[in-house]
């Protein structure tokens, strides 16, 4: 059994040393130089930062990204992505949490990296990659490894404005990537493309899945997301043939009828998580690529990217809604009903997450990780933690966990208990409509609907009075000529609140 995800890395790099690992538009590595490069910065980061530390990496979105993240596990410590997009303000609150004792930049990141140069030492990835491999220093440092040794923290949004930093262990990412590579039959010919930003853990099957399989990662530039034209002839191209991306990215080229003017037909692997794929946009996908096998995940970040799946095996319709699925290997899903029992079949509760995927907690923030990794209620003979997610959902007939919105989109509202998620299905589903987003504002118990679309705001609410009762239709539906999306590539609802809840 492995110990830590460097023996992945070790042993691809001698099964395959001269394959492309890692490929951006300026460079690509092969496996072999790929270790070459993580083993000097590690050298280079232990000379100033003792074991078990955080080291902050503040680069560009790239291969040298990750084989910098790899170099600070290689010198004992943990990785920690901090985006150059990120404002300022996050960025000092992120290393604040963390006091890091090492912030690397790259050309991207020099200048604004200076901002924080009299509380933390900051240096340049180069200078870095200069060092001449201490073996046996490295050596020193890997006889303590363990697999519970943190991996990585990656930063969250948290509900008093302070990011909260979700910490990874070794041994978490090294039982999912196994899982996923051996499941879906991943190998040294299998070829991804990199979608989502490294800072958040969308992008962990990228960045772990070639280290495990000799697996190439494709690193497009990120104009190709903006014109998904693009981005489609990029994966022609490149002959990419297995797809792991958050369903935004995915709409967004069925939005923009990319499928016209290119099908990338080596694609044979599609795998999304991170929010509800509507399956309106999924059927596009499939008629596109009948012979793709496409696969729906489910999981915060608190588990690792993904701790249950569907494989999507039959036909659903357009207004259908997605099952999360079953979990996945040595992870375990109960659903937790009001009184904190096991629901029943059919019965809502909230999902409620165990097992080998799950987060250490937060760093730096005892209350915040008691309050959500919490003793199992169900077992009352040994400690067992689980992570309560704030999501709900019911266990069908078929034993699928179908997903029934979140504990905060549910309002109360003339003496209706209304999922806003339930709303935004069904206009999503709707012909004409691209996205869609509903707030509630508590004060006037209005209900806003945003959406982008060719279809007319009357139009839509005559369509949503004939899908969905009274009571459920907005108050208020607003035309946007595109739904706004946070750096994760998510529907940003903070930003939707703040400017249409008094609309």
């Amino acid at each position: 059994m492995y110990s830590t995800i460097l023996q992945f890395l070790e042993k691809t790099a001698h099964n395959f040393p001269d394959k492309a690992a890692y490929t951006d538009r300026n460079t690509s590595l092969t496996f072999k130089d790929f270790l070459e490069n993580a083993q000097k910065i590690g050298s280079g980061i232990l000379k100033t930062v003792k074991r078990c530390n955080p080291v902050a990496v503040y680069m560009d979105k790239s291969a040298s990204c990750i084989y910098t993240y790899l170099g600070a596990v290689y010198a004992g410590c943990f990785y920690v992505p901090i985006d150059p997009q990120m404002p300022v303000e996050r960025v000092s609150l992120i290393l604040e949490t963390l006091n890091p004792g090492l912030i690397i930049c790259d050309d991207t990141t020099k200048e604004a990296s200076e901002l924080f140069s009299d509380k933390y030492r900051i240096q340049h990835y180069k200078e870095l990659l200069e060092t001449t491999i201490d073996t046996d220093k490295l050596s020193l440092i890997r006889d303590k490894a363990k697999s519970t040794d943190i991996l990585y923290v990656l930063f969250t949004s948290g509900s008093t404005g302070r990011p909260k930093g979700v910490t990874i262990s070794h041994l978490a990412v090294i039982d999912f990537t196994d899982w996923i590579c051996e499941k879906y039959k991943l190998t040294e010919d299998s070829s991804l493309c990199s979608q989502a930003p490294f800072y958040f853990d969308a992008s962990v099957p990228d960045i772990f899945i070639p280290l495990k399989t000799g697996a190439t990662l494709f690193i497009p530039e990120k104009k190709f997301f903006t014109f998904p034209k693009l981005i489609l002839q990029y994966l022609k191209d490149k002959q990419i043939n297995t797809l792991i991306w958050v369903p935004s990215a995915l709409c967004n080229v069925v939005n923009t009828n990319a499928f016209n003017v290119c099908i990338p037909d080596s694609v044979k692997l599609v795998i999304f998580c991170g929010e509800v794929m509507p399956c309106k946009h999924l059927n596009v996908w499939k008629k596109h690529l009948p012979d793709a096998r496409f696969v729906s995940m489910y999981g915060p970040t608190e588990a690792t990217y993904a701790c249950m799946y569907y494989d999507i095996d039959r036909d659903f319709s357009d207004d259908d809604s997605l099952p999360l699925g079953k979990a996945c290997e040595n992870s375990e899903i109960i659903i937790l009903n009001e009184n904190n029992n096991l629901a029943s079949t059919g019965e809502i509760g909230e999902i409620c997450i165990l097992g080998q995927c799950l987060s250490s907690g937060y760093f730096g923030n005892q209350e915040k990780t008691q309050a959500a990794f919490v003793q199992n209620p169900v077992n009352k003979n040994w400690i067992e933690l689980m992570y309560r997610t704030g999501d709900l959902a019911y266990v069908d007939k078929q034993n699928n966990v179908v997903f029934a919105g979140r504990k905060d989109f549910q309002i109360k509202r003339l003496g209706h208990r209304i999922e806003l998620g339930e709303i935004e299905s069904n206009i999503i589903a709707v012909d004409g409509v691209n996205n869609a987003c509903c707030i509630y504002n508590h004060q006037n118990q209005n209900i806003i609907a945003v959406y982008s679309g060719s279809l007319s705001q009357n139009d839509l609410k005559t369509v949503l009075t004939k899908k969905i009762p009274q009571y459920m239709v907005p108050n208020k539906i607003i035309q946007l000529d595109k739904i706004p999306l946070n750096l994760n590539g998510k529907i940003d609802r903070k930003l939707i609140e703040e400017k249409y809840k008094d609309a």
